[in-house]
């Protein structure tokens, strides 16, 4: 992987830009500011903005422009779901836009991103050169329920560690159980349990079908507040209320590239079958074998390879 992608390279500025109930998201830009403008948005929900990414795109030919999701990474308040919905997220990424002072750019986004992605470009089409969507969540119920209650048999062991947390008097979901001890409970000791037993399972997903990693400390106010943005997504179906691709037709007119894996266990490769379906134009990019994670060597070199195209 490291002799794939470009070096590591730290950030040229960065700071806080406040974008209205009481949010402040945390952005930063690097690579070339005379370069081809790209933003990347993270996934999750509730992930945050990764010195990874960037080394995807050649920092000569791009200004690489990243940031945190409201309540994500280093956005303030941490963890906040105030005033925290998919058309706010929306809206920030236009702010941003603005206030870097870019007219058009190019958006990747993966998973949860692409979601995001696919969402921007119906509401700001003019703005958009060209997109790369890998591994696109489409923020339907089946995939949601698929994610909670419905795991490979190689995460079960740790979907099964994440469900004897419920109790079972409660009669709840998973996510039902996580939504209330996360964004409604304040014990922060079953917060942090719920949480670490999350994150091995959501980890198992994302690499299967390779072997799921043995994570180390992780820092849990950190984790908490991921969860408490996800499961505040996911149970309200990441506030999309209609199938996404209903408005697509948009797509049509800009260029666009799909990279998926074939054994992806949070996002089907079907989701990208749509996608094109919608957008006939889309290049689709089937890794076989592939998982879900960025860092799965198909996915990471078919991205980075896809990337490379664009002038």
């Amino acid at each position: 992987m490291k002799n794939k992608l470009f070096p590591e390279m730290q950030p040229l500025a960065q700071g806080w830009l406040e974008v209205g109930d009481g949010h402040e998201i945390h952005w930063q830009t690097s690579g070339n500011p005379e370069g081809m403008p790209v933003v990347w948005l993270h996934g999750g929900p509730g992930s945050s903005a990764s010195s990874l990414h960037r080394r995807f795109l050649d920092p000569t030919r791009f200004w690489i422009i990243q940031y945190d999701q409201r309540g994500c990474g280093r956005s303030r308040p941490s963890g906040s779901v105030h005033r925290n919905e998919t058309v706010d997220l929306i809206a920030d990424i236009e702010r941003l836009r603005q206030f870097l002072g870019v007219s058009r750019w190019s958006v990747v986004g993966g998973s949860w991103g692409g979601a995001l992605a696919l969402l921007y470009a119906f509401a700001h089409a003019d703005r958009v050169v060209r997109m790369l969507l890998r591994s696109p969540f489409l923020c339907t119920q089946s995939e949601i329920e698929n994610f909670m209650e419905h795991p490979p048999k190689e995460c079960r062991d740790l979907w099964m560690n994440l469900k004897t947390l419920v109790p079972p008097s409660s009669r709840q979901t998973i996510l039902e159980y996580g939504y209330q001890v996360f964004c409604q409970d304040q014990d922060t000791q079953e917060q942090a349990r719920l949480a670490h037993a999350w994150v091995s399972y959501e980890a198992a997903m994302n690499v299967y079908p390779a072997t799921a990693p043995v994570l180390g400390m992780v820092d849990g106010m950190a984790l908490i507040s991921r969860y408490r943005v996800q499961s505040h997504y996911l149970k309200h179906r990441c506030f999309v209320n209609e199938d996404l691709l209903a408005q697509a037709t948009v797509l049509k007119e800009i260029p666009l590239t799909l990279v998926h894996g074939e054994l992806d266990a949070l996002c089907p490769y079907t989701n990208s079958l749509s996608i094109q379906r919608v957008a006939p134009q889309a290049k689709l990019v089937l890794v076989k074998g592939g998982g879900h994670d960025l860092t799965d060597p198909g996915i990471l070199t078919s991205t980075f390879e896809e990337l490379e195209r664009w002038h």
